[in-house]
């Protein structure tokens, strides 16, 4: 799997991810009620609507945090269906309503508390816990989007990698079995990347609201960014399927230079053998021609043995010529 499907399933999973943080008219009256009275005795004032949003903001971002509105509503509901709107300075001390001087607390450990003033080392559980839910939520929120960016991921490697395998046996380099191996074993790397991307970009943007803002802002340029990449890759894929050709036809064309160039140096030896012994045997001819030609039947005999060795001397024998004898 190359660096442009890793890039392009990191960004199309990024793209997909979507989280909402509610506002106070996405809840129902119910829940929106609680935000506004919670903790507040019959007859004081209710909190304004920036108050009674502080309220809401109170609860840890992750468990008021959904794919859209409905859920993330859902979700405040039941992260406060055993909370109370506990005050950390109680109104018998003079403690006021202002969402500054209330933290969400389990129901049992307020009545348990009644009047009395928060401690600091109550103060420091609550902050605690609600670190703790925080990052339970974002946990939880980070595993429901997994498996679609799993699927994101993986749609997006697998026709990129079929096409590059495809050409890749289409130019004799491997077997159709070992594509299939290896388009397989690309998609998982992709849904891989794309399932980690999707937990840790939702995990982050869950636990904190101004990422959420951000990536929701972002999100239609990161569609655009990953088109344009998967794009680009295509076309990338393509280049380099014809440069490969390029290159394996070029190497073709200089291995047939190559055979082309053996079979002319063996033309040019043979050819040089034979002009050797063209030459010699001109030599030879010169001799044979301009001999001395003594008279008689001595004579003759002595042109006999001449020949015989200049026959012997080229490597004729008897069995090439009847007018030689072995001996």
């Amino acid at each position: 799997m190359t660096n442009d499907s890793h890039r392009n399933s990191v960004v199309n999973a990024a793209a997909t991810t979507k989280i909402q943080h509610p506002q106070l008219t996405d809840l129902p009256l119910s829940t929106a009620r609680r935000m506004y009275k919670g903790g507040i005795r019959p007859g004081e004032p209710i909190r304004t609507g920036m108050e009674a949003q502080k309220m809401l903001e109170n609860i840890p971002p992750s468990q008021r945090a959904g794919v859209d509105g409905k859920s993330a509503a859902s979700n405040v509901e039941q992260y406060l269906s055993d909370k109370h709107a506990s005050h950390i300075k109680p109104h018998s001390k003079g403690g006021s309503n202002n969402p500054n001087n209330i933290k969400w607390e389990n129901a049992k450990d307020n009545i348990a508390r009644g009047a009395k003033t928060m401690t600091w080392q109550e103060k420091m559980r609550l902050d605690a816990q609600w670190h703790f839910d925080n990052l339970k939520g974002a946990a939880k929120a980070g595993f429901q989007a997994a498996p679609v960016g799993a699927a994101v991921g993986a749609m997006t490697a697998l026709p990129f990698s079929l096409l590059t395998h495809a050409l890749r046996v289409v130019r004799g380099e491997i077997s159709a079995q070992e594509a299939a191996t290896a388009t397989l074993k690309d998609t998982v790397v992709g849904g891989a990347v794309g399932g980690a991307t999707a937990f840790a970009t939702t995990a982050v943007v869950a636990a904190c609201p101004p990422i959420a803002i951000a990536l929701t802002a972002a999100a239609p340029a990161l569609a655009v960014i990953g088109t344009a990449g998967m794009i680009n890759q295509f076309f990338k894929i393509l280049e380099d399927h014809k440069q490969d050709v390029r290159i394996y036809y070029e190497s073709l064309t200089q291995q047939e230079l190559k055979h082309l160039q053996a079979i002319e140096d063996e033309l040019i030896y043979e050819h040089k053998k034979n002009l050797e012994f063209l030459s010699q045997a001109e030599a030879i001819n010169q001799e044979i021609t301009n001999r001395a030609i003594a008279p008689g039947i001595e004579g003759a005999m002595q042109r006999l043995r001449d020949s015989v060795a200049i026959a012997q001397s080229l490597g004729i024998t008897s069995a090439d010529s009847k007018l030689l004898t072995d001996s």
